[in-house]
């Protein structure tokens, strides 16, 4: 198989797992808080501060919550799929980030494809993946400052630019 062929199949499964009933698990507890900082961001305009019950939040990152009442003022508040979108998107693309990690460290599209299916169809990413907790988004930007710290390493062309990166997404 071609390049083409494993990142069409691995989109296969990432549409397969992680977009339909996203609306039917009921919301959580770790869930409601974040929506509910998502919420508060939108009703009061505070983008900077965030908020749970108008108290100061600051134990979560802001960026998860951003992306959240972004999608949550394009779908509604009350819509579980558009609230938990960015979450799906955050695990597709650490996904992604890890088959073309995989082709740097192993230089075998098929085993990185291989292990790209391993990761997708594991309990944790699939339970993380389709959840609208704040876990997944470090995770897949961490597994992103990773492959640009590899890059850097590698190949000292551009290095700075990796670096950059790295830095931006951890």
């Amino acid at each position: 198989m071609n390049n083409r062929s494993y990142l069409l199949a691995i989109s296969l499964v990432c549409l397969a797992i992680f977009f339909p009933h996203l609306s039917v698990v009921e919301v959580n507890i770790m869930e409601a808080r974040n929506f509910i900082t998502a919420r508060e961001m939108l009703e009061y305009g505070n983008w900077i501060h965030t908020t749970m019950n108008l108290e100061p939040r600051y134990e979560k990152p802001p960026l998860p919550t951003w992306m959240t009442a972004i999608s949550g003022a394009i779908f509604g508040m009350k819509n579980l799929f558009g609230l938990r979108l960015p979450a799906v998107l955050s695990v597709v693309f650490l996904i992604f980030t890890f088959y073309f990690l995989g082709i740097q460290i192993v230089k075998d599209k098929k085993q990185s494809f291989i292990g790209t299916l391993i990761l997708a169809t594991s309990f944790y990413i699939i339970f993380s993946g389709r959840n609208g907790q704040w876990d997944i988004f470090d995770n897949a930007f961490m597994l992103f400052a990773i492959i640009q710290l590899f890059k850097a390493f590698e190949n000292h062309q551009n290095a700075w630019r990796n670096r950059l990166m790295a830095g931006l997404f951890i």
